[in-house]
C-alpha cells in the first residue's frame, strides 16, 4: 500500500510538472523539473528507510536453537518448534518447553522420549517476551540413531495424546508404567512454569539478549531467573 502512494505521488509530481511547464520559460521548467525528481527521490529514500526498518523489526529475534551441547535434544527441541510451531501465526520467536518424564534408550533404533511438550509464541516488548500463542503437546516421542549423520539422530514418529474424552484413556496407552509420574507432571503447573523460565533464560543468555522477563495474557510478568545454561556450564570449565 505504502509503495502504491508513493508512485500515486511522484506521478502526480510529474503531472504537475508538465502542466506548469506549457506556460513557463525552459529555465523555469528545468528548475520545477528538478525539484520534482529531487522529491521523488527522497521518497523512494524514504520508503526504503521505512522497508528497512520494518525488516529489522521481523528479525528482532534469533530463531530458538537449543543452547546446550547435546545433539539428541538439539534434534528434540527443533522438532517441536518446526512440527507444532507451524500450527500458529508466525510472531518474533518460538520457544518450546519441554518436561522430560522418561527417556527410554534400551533400543537404540526406537529410543523413546516421554515428556510433556509445551510451545509458546512471543513478541518482544521492550524486555519483555509477551505471550501471543501456544499448545500443549504430551506424548511419546520415537527417535533413532543415525551413524552417516552429524545430529547422530531422527525423530521417526510422535504418539500424541488425544484431547477430551479419549485423554485418559491415550494417556495411559502411551506412557504405560510411567502414566503416574506423566500426570505429576501434567497437572504441577508450577513445576512447568519453572522448566518454561529455565527454557527462556537459556535462550536469552545464549543469544545475549536484553530480556529479563516473560508475561501471559491477564497475568503479572514472570521473571526469569538467573542461573542459565550459560553459568551451568562455566562452572564446569
Amino acid at each position: 500500500m505504502k509503495r502504491k502512494e508513493i508512485l500515486a505521488g511522484v506521478l502526480a509530481v510529474m503531472l504537475g510538472v508538465g502542466i506548469i511547464g506549457c506556460g513557463q520559460s525552459a529555465e523555469t521548467q528545468h528548475k520545477n523539473e528538478t525539484t520534482a525528481q529531487a522529491d521523488a527521490e527522497t521518497t523512494k529514500e524514504e520508503a526504503a528507510g521505512s522497508q528497512t526498518e520494518g525488516e529489522a523489526v521481523s528479525e528482532i529475534l534469533p530463531a530458538y536453537e537449543y543452547p546446550g551441547p547435546e545433539l539428541f535434544y538439539s534434534v528434540v527441541y527443533r522438532y517441536v518448534v518446526d512440527t507444532f510451531g507451524n500450527n500458529y501465526d508466525a510472531t518474533d520467536v518460538c520457544i518450546p518447553s519441554v518436561s522430560e518424564i522418561y527417556l527410554d534408550e534400551s533400543d537404540r533404533s526406537d529410543i523413546k522420549l516421554y515428556g510433556d511438550f509445551w510451545i509458546f509464541n512471543y513478541n518482544l516488548d521492550g524486555d519483555t517476551l509477551v505471550t501471543q500463542s501456544g499448545g500443549d503437546y504430551p506424548g511419546v516421542m520415537h527417535l533413532k540413531t543415525l551413524d552417516d549423520s552429524p545430529e547422530g539422530y531422527e525423530v521417526t514418529s510422535f504418539d500424541l495424546v488425544a484431547d477430551g474424552s479419549d485423554f485418559d484413556k491415550t494417556a495411559k496407552e502411551y506412557f504405560g508404567e510411567h502414566y503416574d509420574a506423566f500426570m505429576k507432571i501434567y497437572s504441577d503447573q508450577d513445576a512447568k512454569e519453572e522448566v518454561r523460565a529455565q527454557i527462556i533464560s537459556n535462550y536469552v543468555a545464549a543469544n545475549e539478549l536484553s530480556i529479563t522477563q516473560y508475561q501471559d495474557s491477564g497475568w503479572d510478568p514472570v521473571k526469569l531467573p538467573a542461573e542459565n545454561i550459560d553459568s551451568f556450564y562455566s562452572q564446569l570449565d
